[in-house]
């Protein structure tokens, strides 16, 4: 399994495609983080978007791994498809972790320095990324490891956009920001609970056609 996950790791980092990429959406994330100090931006990146980018580490090794038909070939490594999996959403969860990591980085920046919430608000709204982070790592692995990379960069990608927009009706009558500056202790509760039992329903949905795949 540690196989697995370094494999995907360069991957996913080291091969300079994705490393670009990676170096892009860093330095677009600081300079926005620059340019916008505001309480609404404060809440997208740290409670949505930074946390959500450590789900993206699947695409990219398994569009290496189809194209190099590397899928096949584990099949003759003494490991069982659901270790093969297991893998994959261990090193999700690690990078996810890291990002929710940066995330806190910059909530302590726009606390301390942007003073656009109070320390307690903002942590809480920073944790709101933990259980955002899970259940879209549920959804578009499953769908990675049901419809390949091309298709499953495609369910990202609705993906992305339906949590986007769902934020930004915000910005209407319907604030959903209310929400989060609502019983935010409870809420939290509940959607890490949700997020969890989606993850699990995702791990082994995604072992079992994954396997069929192999076959």
């Amino acid at each position: 399994m540690k196989g697995i996950i370094l494999k995907d790791f360069y991957e996913s980092i080291i091969i300079r495609k994705n490393l670009l990429n990676w170096i892009f959406a860093t330095v677009m994330i600081v300079a926005l983080t620059l340019v916008f100090q505001t309480r609404y931006v404060f809440v997208l990146f740290c409670g949505v978007a930074i946390p959500i980018l450590g789900t993206s580490m699947l695409q990219f090794s398994m569009e290496q791994d189809e194209i190099a038909h590397f899928y096949k070939l584990q099949r003759t490594f003494p490991l069982t498809v659901r270790q093969i999996v297991l893998a994959k959403y261990i090193l999700a969860l690690l990078c996810t972790g890291f990002f929710l990591l940066v995330s806190l980085g910059f909530s302590l920046i726009y606390i301390s320095v942007y003073k656009v919430a109070s320390f307690t608000e903002g942590m809480q709204i920073c944790a709101m990324g933990i259980p955002l982070s899970l259940t879209f790592m549920a959804v578009t692995y499953f769908g990675y490891f049901l419809f390949g990379a091309k298709l499953g960069t495609i369910l990202y990608v609705i993906a992305t956009c339906i949590t986007a927009m769902t934020y930004a009706v915000s910005a209407l009558n319907f604030n959903i920001l209310d929400l989060l500056f609502l019983n935010r202790t409870l809420l939290f509760v509940i959607g890490l609970l949700i997020s969890i039992v989606l993850l699990v329903i995702s791990f082994f949905l995604s072992v079992h056609f994954y396997e069929r795949k192999l076959k």
